[in-house]
């Protein structure tokens, strides 16, 4: 199961309720997986 060591929210969890627990959640590599599937694998930044 992957967990954020942070604030402890699960990937599960996330899935469920739509919202990530704190900024280490990105981290997590499942989320990650979902995010990039999601944007097709764009990479974001700042102007």
């Amino acid at each position: 199961m992957d967990k954020c060591p942070k604030c402890g929210t699960t990937f599960e969890e996330i899935l469920e309720n739509g919202f990530v627990g704190c900024e280490k959640c990105y981290e997590m590599p499942s989320v990650k997986k979902a995010v990039d599937k999601m944007f097709n694998n764009k990479k974001h930044k700042i102007n």
